[in-house]
């Protein structure tokens, strides 16, 4: 893929596999190079620049989904923009006892050691960075025209600055490394939080009752605690609080 400058922003090579076994789980193994690109667009016009080679490699797991309880693992070792380790392991669970109702719950953790955030002016941070993602969902089909479902995700991050960096808006070439600019901390966390309860009816086709209770919430970066502790603040403290009857 390339700009209108004609400048390559994505190539690379990719191999994957995927697998099924004659007890129905199945795999998928991926194997990703991608070769060295310019980044024009998280600078927003201050300046493109290169991003290195890079290899990524993905690899999940899955039981037989027709069983009452099926098993999901992943696990992604990535690269980030400057070379650093991007690593996420991921695993889930969906219990499934009748046809008309299903329970699952999904959890990713990522560890990075080169975040890469625009800070304005052509300068950048890299941040050391955890994240925790859980995702909660429940279907039930009171019968073939009534649903009801439940569903909450959630994610939470820790960014520490560990890097500075500038782009020259003169040439495309690799970011400089720089001295950190000002005093004050980047240091910045994120904790968003979507609930959902549904319920939807058909009434008639193409006529259907909606009653949907949303909560959301979204913190400032600057609110610094413990994960559980930004869940709970995220949870207690909603911007969104809605009850719509559609």
């Amino acid at each position: 893929q390339w700009n209108g400058n004609n400048d390559w922003v994505r190539q690379g090579v990719f191999g994957t596999r995927n697998y099924t076994y004659l007890n129905n789980h199945s795999s998928m193994l991926s194997l990703r190079y991608y070769h060295r690109r310019v980044d024009d667009r998280l600078g927003r016009g201050s300046g493109d620049y290169y991003v290195p080679g890079r290899w990524q490699f993905v690899a999940n797991w899955e039981t037989d989904p027709s069983k009452v309880i099926r098993y999901t693992f992943g696990v992604d070792a990535n690269t980030e923009d400057l070379g650093e380790k991007w690593l996420t392991t991921t695993t889930g669970i969906n219990y499934r006892p009748v046809d008309n109702f299903s329970l699952s719950a999904e959890v990713s953790y990522a560890e990075r050691d080169g975040l890469l955030v625009y800070r304005g002016n052509g300068r950048y941070t890299s941040f050391e960075a955890t994240q925790w993602s859980p995702k909660f969902t429940m279907d039930y089909f009171i019968n073939a025209k009534q649903q009801l479902r439940f569903g909450m995700q959630w994610t939470g991050l820790k960014a520490n600055e560990n890097k500075f960096l500038q782009v020259n808006p003169n040439r495309i070439e690799q970011l400089h490394e720089v001295p950190k600019p000002n005093l004050t901390s980047d240091n910045f966390t994120i904790s968003r939080m979507s609930f959902q309860a549904r319920y939807r009816w058909e009434i008639a086709p193409l006529s259907d009752l909606f009653v949907v209770y949303t909560r959301g919430g979204n913190l400032p970066g600057n609110t610094f605690d413990d994960y559980t502790g930004l869940l709970t603040e995220a949870w207690s403290e909603p911007v969104v609080d809605t009850l719509v009857i559609k």
